[in-house]
């Protein structure tokens, strides 16, 4: 351990001391210091999957990357189980703290290696200054926290303390005490984003896509209440009422293309529930009238790979019942290609990041082909998520993806325009 690990046991007590110690080095210069809270994402999954020995072991080595980023005079601490601080003493401003924050995240985009799988460790981090933000010790880590919770309730990678933090925190508890009675009311809706088949250039479904239109609130973008709702446990009641209005809406869809599929997200937590998982979408397919093969659900990479076992059982069963199964968000989560090949998935998914600049970023194209040639030796179909140019849209084609979703193709739409776009699409050519 170096010098700049102070303690790789948890021990938040001894945060106070040690910065009480630095604030008064830095009051008596008449300098300022920055606190850095960092919070592992997933922390009691990692727990879960690996045992404490391994992560315990993960976890040092995510403080060895920490020492390797971090400036001589600066120090590391873990705080909690899945928790560590960041002491900056000498820095010019919030600027530098907001620097130091970047390089701790560039610095975890490199996988992990445990038991021959890649693991990729993410944080969110809470900021707060002195003097600006607290003079004392305790305080300080409070507003640190706080920053950290904003982070984690706006779904960032990093917050800084700001005064309206506490009021932030406030909303989202309001958000949290207001979504039961927002599906009790109807004041959910879904929005549906067409999806097009890039052999023919014609619609073949659409993704679901959950939004809250509140009476106070107005719309309130996903991006707040869906973190909300995974971490209070009612995004299980949100995807049950999703896949239900999605299926109603689906029965009366346009045929002028044929059959449409409907493709709706899946919460992480009911992967692992597989008894009731396929026994709610079946009992929904039945009331709906949804034949087989007119049902996707996207469930993300990391989601499944959290256990493995359990999400392949489950993914086989829904497919027996007629239900397609799209790993979402493709590249951005942590399977190994041992475990990859064995998924019974139907289609992967590739996420927006990588698609969006295709066009100017070569890593980025490399990354599409990738995995549109892997999807192709496993016999799976290949969707993209960000055509936002008819150029993308032609680069997708060319690499052999099957399927596209976009912005030039149509952004998210209510059910009745999404209908009557269905109705007064125009074939495009490229």
């Amino acid at each position: 351990m170096t010098d700049k690990i102070l303690s790789l046991r948890p021990n938040r007590s001894s945060l106070n001391r040690y910065l009480a110690s630095y604030i008064r080095m830095a009051h008596d210069h008449d300098r300022q210091l920055g606190l850095l809270v960092m919070q592992v994402k997933r922390g009691q999954e990692f727990s879960a999957l690996f045992g404490h020995n391994r992560t315990e072991a993960l976890l040092e080595n995510l403080a060895e990357r920490l020492d390797e980023v971090c400036r001589r005079d600066d120090r590391i601490m873990r705080t909690g189980d899945f928790e560590f601080a960041l002491i900056l003493p000498d820095i010019m401003n919030e600027g530098h703290a907001v620097l130091a924050a970047h390089k701790v995240l560039r610095a975890l985009t490199t996988p992990f290696e445990i038991d021959g799988n890649s693991i990729s460790i993410g944080v969110q981090i809470g900021i707060a200054l002195f003097p600006d933000h607290a003079a004392k010790p305790d305080t300080l880590m409070q507003h640190a926290a706080l920053a950290l919770n904003t982070a984690a309730n706006t779904n960032q990678s990093y917050a800084v303390y700001t005064a309206a933090a506490p009021d932030e925190i406030s909303d989202a508890w309001d958000i949290e005490s207001e979504l039961d009675a927002a599906m009790q009311n109807g004041e959910m809706e879904i929005y549906y984003q067409p999806k097009i088949n890039l052999r023919g250039g014609l619609p073949c479904g659409a993704e679901a896509l959950l939004r809250w239109q509140s009476p106070r609130r107005g719309l309130v973008p996903p991006s707040m209440f869906i973190p909300i709702a995974l971490r209070t446990g009612q995004l299980k009641a949100l995807t049950w009422s999703a896949l239900n209005m999605a299926l109603q809406h689906a029965a009366s869809w346009p045929t002028r293309f044929g059959p449409l599929t409907v493709a709706v997200n899946i919460s992480p937590s009911l992967l692992e529930d597989d008894s009731t998982l396929v026994s709610r979408v079946a009992d929904a397919m039945a009331i709906w009238g949804t034949k087989p093969n007119r049902l996707t659900l996207e469930i993300t990479e990391s989601a499944v790979m959290r256990h493995p076992e359990v999400s392949f059982d489950t993914i086989r069963e829904l497919k027996t019942r007629g239900v397609a199964v799209s790993i979402d968000d493709f590249g951005t989560g942590y399977s190994s290609l041992a475990n990859f090949k064995s998924i019974p998935a139907s289609e992967l998914k590739i996420d927006k990041s990588f698609v969006m600049n295709i066009l100017e970023d070569k890593a980025d194209a490399g990354i599409v082909r990738t995995i549109v040639d892997l999807a192709q030796a496993f016999d799976l179909q290949v969707a993209a998520e960000g055509a936002e140019s008819l150029e993308i849209l032609k680069t997708l084609k060319s690499m052999g993806c099957h399927y596209a979703q976009g912005f030039y193709i149509s952004q998210p739409l209510p059910p009745q325009e999404f209908a009557q776009f269905i109705n007064e699409y125009t074939p495009e050519t490229f």
